[in-house]
């Protein structure tokens, strides 16, 4: 992925929420974009969650795009079907406000072709 100034990558932000947004008729940020990546990712439909399948479907998602970039690995599947993932050093040493800017980037890149219907 090409670099983004701060600039750009705040007006692909901004258009990544509001074509969420339109899409769901929700205000949607930061956390709900993760959880449609998480439904997404896990081929699961819309439907009534727990907390903890959403807090899941999110950590999912997190792991998902830094997977994409190469900062950690998937490595397998647990028993309930979810992605195992294993974490990095580098990872371990990221600012987390660096780390949600990185995935903020990796969403914007994931849904930038992304057609809803």
């Amino acid at each position: 992925m090409a670099e983004m100034t701060t600039e750009e990558f705040e007006q692909e932000w901004d258009k990544l929420i509001l074509k969420v947004s339109k899409h769901f008729k929700v205000s949607a940020e930061y956390e709900f974009i993760l959880f449609v990546l998480g439904i997404q990712e896990m081929g699961w439909g819309f439907r009534e969650f727990s907390k903890t399948e959403k807090m899941d479907l999110i950590n999912v998602a997190r792991c998902r795009i830094l997977v994409r970039q190469g900062i950690i690995k998937e490595t397998g599947i647990d028993a309930d079907g979810f992605p195992i993932f294993e974490s990095s050093p580098k990872l371990k040493s990221m600012m987390p406000s660096y780390q949600n800017q990185l995935i903020k980037k990796g969403l914007i890149e994931y849904f930038k072709n992304v057609e809803f219907a």
